[in-house]
């Protein structure tokens, strides 16, 4: 695709929403789009479709700046790579449908990452479940904190971390956590047992329920 950059483009993401900026760069698994002065770096794996904006209505241009996430010479545009330059940096994620975290990546693992969020403290993100990641300019802060405080976030004495998402999800045996921001009642409980793919969770009534780990986006011990 990289016939395509520096293009005027429209991305429509999974679920509809829709980018009209300007192609940067593109590998197997990430694309990197210019729009409204911020670069937007795309997984593929959530890219719908992808066509040229040819009548260029809205007059964008192709930015004066590079993006902040750059390949070295011989380093492959990966999603790992991006994520580990992201680290303590504030950046805003995408992973549900609705609502935007704002934090800092404190741990980029096999297929999942540690996210710190001044609103949700510790969440653990697989990386399939990444619809899109925007690092902000350093001054520009998330909900008004200090740069103290934010910096305080990646500065948290955490654990150490298992390698697979499944298996740091086991560790949390017994720990109360909310699922998916506790969008549904049944995603905030304990965690009683993880078996294959399957959590096992004791809910607010102290019923039994199992949830599928393949569909779990944010895991956020309480």
């Amino acid at each position: 695709m990289h016939h395509l950059n520096n293009e005027v483009v429209f991305i429509e993401i999974m679920g509809g929403k829709i980018f009209n900026g300007s192609l940067i760069d593109s590998s197997d698994e990430i694309f990197v789009i210019h729009v409204n002065n911020q670069f937007v770096y795309l997984p593929t794996d959530h890219i719908y479709t992808l066509e040229r904006d040819i009548d260029n209505e809205n007059n964008i241009q192709s930015p004066s700046e590079i993006p902040q996430f750059i390949t070295k010479v011989n380093q492959d545009l990966t999603l790992f790579n991006i994520l580990s330059m992201a680290k303590g940096l504030h950046v805003e994620l995408m992973v549900t449908r609705n609502e935007a975290l704002h934090g800092v990546i404190t741990s980029v693992m096999d297929d999942y990452f540690v996210f710190q969020s001044p609103i949700y403290n510790t969440m653990y993100i697989p990386n399939k479940h990444l619809k899109w990641i925007i690092p902000h300019i350093k001054n520009d802060l998330p909900y008004g904190i200090s740069e103290t405080e934010f910096l305080s976030l990646s500065k948290n004495k955490l654990p150490t971390f298992k390698k697979q998402f499944a298996e740091q999800i086991a560790e949390l045996k017994g720990q109360l956590v909310i699922l998916n921001l506790g969008k549904d009642f049944s995603h905030i409980g304990k965690i009683n047992h993880v078996e294959g793919r399957l959590i096992e969770m004791k809910d607010g009534k102290s019923n039994t329920i199992y949830c599928n780990l393949s569909h779990i986006q944010i895991v956020n011990p309480v």
